[in-house]
């Protein structure tokens, strides 16, 4: 087990997709952000708006959904991008979106995975006599997910189309190669 992780570690390609998906994370923030805020501008506008409610209680809100869904996301990008399918300077456009596209999906299924761990530790609060979060069921959780992926697939694919294209100017001494590369 522990030979194996080595040999990963030793994969070459990690910087490359770890500097892909900080730029996708930060897209996806930065577009979190500005949904988040023309969102507040909307709702504090709203004349049937109750007095008290401030922009500190719905920036709150807002933090929580950003910060909940690119995170995982990303992190599945990373280790799809080096690990699983990673981008080479030698593939073709279809190809490079079709790793894009399951680098998503990997993503998606560890932001599946991160709602069902908080709806289990609500769970567990709540027979305990807790109060727990507001957490999504597993279905919620699954379509919720799948709506986000939807919004965040054009810079997935995106930042995979930079990283080929970067590869093809500075071309790599040893190709990566991945999981879906061995089989």
């Amino acid at each position: 087990m522990t030979d194996s992780l080595a040999r990963a570690a030793l994969r070459p390609g990690a910087l490359a997709a770890l500097l892909t998906a900080a730029g996708i994370l930060g897209a996806l923030l930065v577009l979190g952000f500005l949904g988040s805020l023309f969102s507040s501008l909307g709702i504090l506008t709203d004349p049937s708006l109750p007095s008290g409610v401030g922009i500190g209680e719905i920036w709150r809100g807002q933090l929580v959904l950003a910060l909940g869904g690119p995170v995982p996301i990303v992190v599945g990008v990373f280790f799809s991008f080096w690990l699983i399918a990673p981008i080479a300077e030698s593939l073709r456009l279809a190809h490079v979106v079709t790793r894009a596209l399951l680098a998503t999906l990997v993503g998606g299924a560890l932001l599946w995975l991160t709602h069902l761990v908080i709806w289990l530790l609500t769970e567990v609060s709540r027979a305990f006599g807790g109060d727990g979060l507001d957490a999504l069921s597993p279905l919620q959780a699954l379509f919720s997910t799948l709506g986000v992926l939807v919004t965040d697939v054009p810079v997935i694919v995106l930042g995979a189309v930079f990283l080929w294209g970067w590869l093809q100017r500075h071309p790599s001494k040893r190709r990566p190669a991945g999981m879906v590369d061995e089989v």
